[in-house]
């Protein structure tokens, strides 16, 4: 039986992502664009592994790459282990953004949930150390099945 709890967080993620993509649009910066920022800050990337982290398809992507690109979000660096390869790099505009959409979340989630911040902050930290936990083991299986 599924704990009712949890479908409770499920539903607040579905309202509060709404509620983000109002965000989003006042900082001038999509989900999607958020999400990709957020994985560059962990350093450069190629395109494809970007896509597959995404869960989007390559020409999504490659869009979603081009525009980011124009804005000045991201630049494209040669690829130090293949040399005809190219990685995508946050610019210092893009970290910017990145930091400033963040901050506009957190004020967003501040005024949300009042005087009971710390219990729920408590909580949601616990979730993404362990949501962080499971996207670095699959970035090593991934590792894994293409070395096998």
């Amino acid at each position: 039986m599924v704990d009712r709890r949890a479908i409770l967080l499920a539903r607040a993620i579905v309202v509060l992502f709404r509620d983000f993509e109002l965000v989003a649009r006042e900082a001038e910066i999509t989900v999607p664009q958020y999400r990709f920022l957020l994985f560059l800050k962990r350093g450069p990337k190629r395109a494809g592994d970007l896509a597959l982290q995404a869960a989007i398809g390559k020409p999504t992507a490659s869009a979603l790459i081009a525009e980011m690109e124009k804005r000045g979000l991201i630049t494209r660096e040669p690829d130090p282990v293949d040399a005809r390869g190219i990685r995508l790099r946050l610019t210092e505009e893009g970290l910017a953004r990145h930091g400033a959409f963040e901050a506009a979340l957190a004020r967003k989630l501040e005024d949300l949930m009042g005087e009971k911040a710390d219990d729920i902050l408590g909580a949601a930290t616990e979730l993404a150390y362990l949501i962080d936990a499971r996207r670095d083991l699959a970035s090593l299986e991934q590792v894994g099945d293409l070395i096998a």
